[in-house]
């Protein structure tokens, strides 16, 4: 496969990348991950829970679906479905969700394919980089994670015995402009919190955690939605994150940690190439090059990247990005790779290069 052909160019937007995350917001020292934890800081904040300020109502109307246009519903949807307005979610913010119904934040899994609820909130995986599609049939939320994938609807059904209702949500690439399955709506909850949907014809599905009372089942499905049908499980107080310009600190898993999985290898197929922005504020690589990566250490991934670039470059000169998709946008690389053996594409950002202080 030509790799420059297939990957030359990108349609990322610097005008909307957000930047670095505060480090202290992402791995406070002074503060629980408890629930309890939470709820106090929450006691301490004005009203409501969108820290960002904002109203956090949603309009409802009916959208139409604009084939091939990345920003377009994926088709025409009841009226009492969709809802025009995003708020509280901003393009280029970072957010965690925090679910009503059982605790925890929305985490992208280490899996670098499922999600779950977590009460671990220091890990750069309960924090979700937003992205803000438009088109005349309404405003859509995209959510990428620390891997650099999107949160996506599925239309795999959950086994019963599982103790998951309706269908698996996943980490997924953005391939295609009209992958409408990461394509999100926004409508009201109780208490401020927010209803996350996927539209699909004149259906609707809730993004929903489970383990109300079965505290061990985890993960994060989609169900039908009725707005006489709202279940505190469906409901997510969007918590959103203050950027900062300096870098955080990398969040590296202990090798002792690490279990490999019987249906993949510890190796990784790596494709990286020189990065930056161009005077059109796009992203524009310079080659690429392919190489099988042993292990997941971030660390050992920015040193054996360093060396193969040559002519003095150091790990800590570069900002890694990790881009998931021909349409996904470049993601600072801040913990180790997934534990899956999926292949990465990095792009390398030199520190002062054009455009590097907008990731």
């Amino acid at each position: 496969m030509d790799k420059d052909k297939d990957k030359g160019k990108s349609v990322v937007d610097p005008s909307s990348q957000g930047i670095w995350v505060s480090a202290t917001e992402l791995y406070p020292s002074d503060e629980s991950d408890s629930d309890a934890a939470a709820a106090a800081r929450a006691s301490r904040r004005a009203p409501g829970v969108f820290e960002g300020g904002g109203d956090p109502g949603a309009s409802c109307s009916t959208a139409s679906a604009h084939a091939g246009d990345p920003g377009a519903s994926s088709s025409t949807a009841g009226s009492h479905v969709v809802a025009q307005d995003i708020t509280p979610f901003e393009d280029g913010q970072y957010v965690r969700l925090r679910n009503r119904g059982r605790g925890g934040y929305l985490f992208a899994s280490e899996s670098g394919r499922g999600v779950t609820v977590s009460l671990r909130r220091r890990m750069v995986n309960t924090a979700w980089a937003v992205q803000i599609l438009s088109a005349s049939g309404g405003r859509r939320v995209l959510l990428r994670g620390a891997y650099g994938r999107y949160l996506a609807a599925t239309r795999m059904l959950a086994e019963a015995r599982s103790g998951l209702l309706g269908h698996h949500a996943m980490q997924c690439n953005f391939e295609h402009r009209d992958d409408h399955d990461i394509e999100w709506s926004v409508a009201r909850g109780k208490k401020g919190s927010v209803v996350l949907l996927h539209v699909a014809g004149v259906r609707s599905r809730a993004l929903r955690a489970n383990g109300r009372y079965q505290r061990w089942n985890t993960g994060v499905t989609l169900e039908p939605y009725g707005v006489n049908q709202v279940s505190s499980m469906m409901e997510w107080e969007v918590r959103v994150i203050p950027q900062r310009v300096e870098r955080p600190p990398y969040q590296r898993r202990p090798l002792a940690l690490i279990r490999w999985g019987e249906d993949f290898k510890a190796e990784v197929e790596v494709s990286f190439a020189y990065a930056c922005f161009g005077h059109n504020g796009r992203v524009e690589y310079q080659g690429w090059m392919d190489m099988r990566f042993d292990g997941r250490s971030l660390t050992a991934l920015g040193n054996e990247i360093a060396r193969r670039l040559g002519n003095g470059v150091q790990f800590e000169n570069m900002t890694l990005c990790v881009q998931a998709g021909n349409f996904g946008r470049p993601t600072p690389l801040l913990t180790d790779l997934p534990l899956r053996d999926d292949p990465v594409n990095i792009l390398v950002f030199m520190v002062n290069s054009p455009g590097d202080n907008l990731l």
